[in-house]
């Protein structure tokens, strides 16, 4: 075994953990709240209630992913330096402060800096949450044990995020005071179990101060560079989850346009939640070829496809897309996590990890707006055949700059 000062540290961080799998309990607890958003299915429709258009809610949106841009890469350094826990607490009491503005809502700027501090809530937590899990798993991570365990903590986020985003619509028929006062609920629980996390201190070497999150940027943004696969696996997986994205959000839009009520999307959407959730628990037991650019590029066809068939005006059609869309990117997240984990340093992984939001979020900026204000002028079925080819020319340019057969 080669004992370089890095496997000595890991080792000794490892060993510094619990051994029993209860450590695990506060991390699925804190998974499962911060999935749990009694507003997921119905903050458009809040908003539009609210008397704001598709292109300021649109607008507003952008914020969100303004704020994960901004914020993404200093919150994954923030989390490489200071400890993965804390960032995990930090993205509760952020969120807990963007849905309560959002709730407010008077003008459409307060509504854009709630859904800005959502976007931070999300930068303090993506990339951490992996990366805590991972390296808490690092003795075992040479098999599927990432893989496994992310599958089935994510099945079990989106099965709890299905059911809340159909409560929450069902209670948005009564009020919509339920569906804010729950999620506020959920954010503070999160935290404090966030707070519990067992998590060794960083490195000595690590210097716990801005300079020394400066630093861990750099080499982040360093690691990328030198390893091409990343910058691949980073677009890659930035483009899929925008096309997701994209398709998920606007389905509350697009199903309303189709005579649903708010109880009936949100059972809809819950249901198409459930299939990604088990689809999801389903990836973590896939052979090792799941794993692989061919595997991915098929998942990427299918996303792109489901979305197209949600822009026809055939309710079947519709409701084949969003449940083909669900299952691809529910076998496609930890298989992909798992690539993006193994192939990244562990002193800059949350680093490296947030580069990835960082890119969803730099699309999802201007193509939020873009397809809304596509549909309300020529309709669902050029907005999403916009993302449907916008998909494909992603994979082609991503796959022409691996000169390398696919592994």
């Amino acid at each position: 075994m080669n004992h370089t000062p890095e496997t000595i540290e890991e080792a000794a961080g490892i060993a510094a953990l619990p051994a029993s799998r209860w450590r695990f309990v506060p991390f699925v607890g804190f998974q499962l709240l911060s999935f749990g958003q009694f507003t997921s299915s119905i903050w458009i429709l809040w908003l539009a209630h609210r008397g704001y258009s598709l292109g300021e809610i649109g607008l507003a949106e952008s914020c969100y992913h303004l704020g994960r841009v901004v914020l993404t890469v200093p919150t994954g350094a923030f989390a490489d330096a200071f400890g993965r826990k804390w960032s995990l607490v930090a993205s509760s009491f952020v969120l807990a402060a963007g849905v309560a503005l959002e709730w407010w809502s008077p003008v459409l700027p307060v509504v854009a800096f709630a859904l800005f501090l959502d976007g931070g809530s999300a930068a303090f937590r993506l990339g951490a949450d992996q990366a805590y899990l991972f390296d808490t798993l690092t003795a075992e991570s040479k098999g599927n044990r990432f893989t496994r365990m992310l599958s089935s903590v994510l099945a079990a986020s989106y099965f709890v995020a299905a059911l809340t985003a159909w409560l929450g619509a069902w209670l948005s028929d009564f009020t919509y005071t339920w569906p804010f006062a729950l999620t506020l609920g959920a954010a503070a629980i999160a935290a404090v179990l966030a707070a519990l996390l067992p998590e060794p201190p960083p490195a000595a070497t690590t210097e716990r101060t801005a300079r020394g999150v400066l630093q861990i940027m750099t080499d982040g943004v360093q690691a990328v560079r030198v390893r091409p696969v990343l910058l691949r696996l980073i677009v890659f997986s930035s483009a899929f989850f925008v096309a997701n994205t994209l398709g998920s959000l606007y389905m509350q839009s697009v199903l309303k346009g189709r005579g649903f009520g708010n109880g009936s999307i949100g059972f809809v959407l819950g249901i198409a939640g459930i299939a990604s959730a088990l689809a999801t628990f389903g990836a973590g037991r896939l052979p090792r070829w799941w794993q692989s650019w061919t595997a991915f590029i098929l998942l990427a066809a299918v996303t792109g496809m489901a979305v197209a068939a949600q822009g026809t005006p055939l309710i079947a059609l519709i409701l084949l897309g969003l449940t083909a869309r669900e299952l691809s990117v529910g076998i496609f997240e930890p298989l992909i996590a798992n690539r993006l984990n193994e192939e990244t340093p562990t002193a800059v992984r949350a680093t490296v990890l947030s580069l990835s939001e960082m890119g969803f979020s730099l699309g999802m900026i201007p193509l939020f707006p873009l397809i809304g204000w596509l549909s309300d002028r020529n309709g669902w079925g050029v907005a999403f055949g916009v993302v449907a080819v916008g998909l494909a020319a992603v994979i082609v340019v991503v796959r022409l700059s691996d000169r390398r057969p696919a592994t």
